[in-house]
């Protein structure tokens, strides 16, 4: 009998942590690429942007998600040659923030806030 609830509580967890994928299918007036190369991605605390060219054009794109759906489809305008982006590294990162400040220091020893 130990063996049985074993085994049920090993299946409820192993069904807990199953990974799914979502695909997020834009609505049907929006203008997304079919055929992009990825350049780069960007996030805030709400949303992701990812930077793209469309292949069909050769046109920068960037695309907005929100909670998993397109937002925002902004086409910029700007023409870039794919061949340049191929094959490349991406290397950054979202938002560095610093808790540290340094405090201002007066630019003379002698001067103060008061007078």
């Amino acid at each position: 009998m130990k063996k049985i609830i074993f085994y049920c509580l090993g299946v409820i967890l192993m069904a807990s942590c199953q990974m799914t994928q979502t695909i997020v299918s834009p609505p049907a007036n929006v203008n997304v690429p079919k055929n992009a190369l990825f350049i780069s991605q960007s996030g805030t605390e709400h949303a992701i942007m990812q930077t793209i060219i469309d292949l069909d054009n050769n046109e920068m794109v960037v695309l907005t998600y929100n909670y998993a759906n397109i937002a925002n489809v902004t086409r910029t305008g700007i023409y870039l040659n794919p061949n340049d982006y191929r094959n490349m590294k991406i290397v950054g990162t979202d938002a560095p923030y610093s808790k540290e400040e340094e405090e201002k220091k007066p630019d003379h020893p002698n001067d103060t806030k008061e007078k």
